[in-house]
């Protein structure tokens, strides 16, 4: 059959002849290279493959919780030492109380005046340095210092107590129980004794002071009633350097103690002598003014 459109032609168009299925070339199907050219045509390869996915946008990920957590930890800092400083810098923790309790001759007033602590800070008063300025004041023995949170300090004092008096040269000086001289200290009591130091003029040159030992052995003598029990009263405490101490007795001879060694003995010892002269007396026997008992066993009467 022929082909109604084999001599149709458009102006302009370049044709292809028309070639039936059949006549088609050995280049393969559907190839459309008229078979007049010589050369052959390069065929394009493709290859399949799968296409990349586009990577996603990346994510900024903000660490939210670490930083409220810093944020919370320098806000908390910060108010600590805020507040450390409000406190320290404060008047809520100053001194404004000072509570003296002992005191006697020493008066209250002149203790916070030397221990300096009205408005210092509790948290930084130096409460050491406070004591030993306290202690520098004549009538005070001994002294502590402590907090009374929140705006006072308990300050408790120890006066020294006089015991009695030491009579050197006309002088009359105030001591304690353990012979130390006072300069200011709480009374001594009305009836408190008196010991008399014969001292020389080299012992009062080398300034020669209240004998301790001596101080102990009257205290003990008092205490112990030693003479009352004897039914003797004491007028007189005299001490020298080379004998010690001599008890002068009303009614009685005198006793030579010495020193406070062989305490017990030497009572005892002044026991029996007496007991003795009582019998010796009432027998006619002349009387002992002084009975030395410094010797042991070896009692001396004069």
């Amino acid at each position: 059959m022929r082909n109604p459109f084999e001599n149709f032609r458009i102006p302009g168009l370049r044709q292809r002849r028309y070639q039936p299925r059949g006549a088609r070339g050995a280049r393969g199907v559907g190839s459309m290279t008229p078979r007049s050219s010589g050369a052959r045509a390069p065929q394009r390869q493709y290859t399949l493959a799968r296409a990349e996915r586009p990577k996603p946008p990346r994510e900024v990920h903000v660490p939210w919780r670490p930083i409220a957590y810093a944020v919370l930890g320098v806000a908390m800092l910060s108010g600590l030492i805020y507040g450390g400083a409000w406190v320290v810098t404060g008047d809520s923790l100053r001194v404004m109380n000072i509570d003296v309790t002992g005191a006697q001759v020493v008066g209250a007033r002149q203790v916070a005046a030397v221990s300096e602590l009205g408005g210092e800070s509790l948290l930084t008063v130096d409460l050491a340095a406070a004591e030993e300025a306290i202690a520098l004041l004549p009538a005070v023995k001994s002294v502590s210092v402590e907090r009374a949170w929140p705006q006072s300090v308990r300050v408790t004092i120890e006066e020294h107590q006089a015991w009695g008096y030491w009579q050197t040269a006309g002088r009359v000086q105030v001591i304690d129980q353990d012979g130390n001289v006072l300069r200011a200290s709480r009374p001594a009591p009305e009836d408190a004794p008196t010991i008399i130091d014969l001292a020389s003029p080299s012992d009062l040159e080398a300034g020669a002071g209240a004998d301790a030992d001596t101080v102990h052995l009257v205290a003990r003598l008092i205490e112990d009633k030693v003479f009352e029990q004897a039914g003797l009263r004491p007028t007189a405490w005299v001490f020298q350097r080379d004998r010690g101490l001599t008890v002068i007795a009303q009614d009685g001879p005198d006793a030579v103690f010495g020193d406070s060694s062989n305490y017990e003995f030497k009572v005892e010892a002044f026991e029996q002598v007496l007991r003795q002269l009582s019998e010796r007396e009432a027998a006619g026997s002349p009387q002992v003014a002084e009975v030395d008992l410094r010797f042991g066993r070896n009692v001396v009467l004069r």
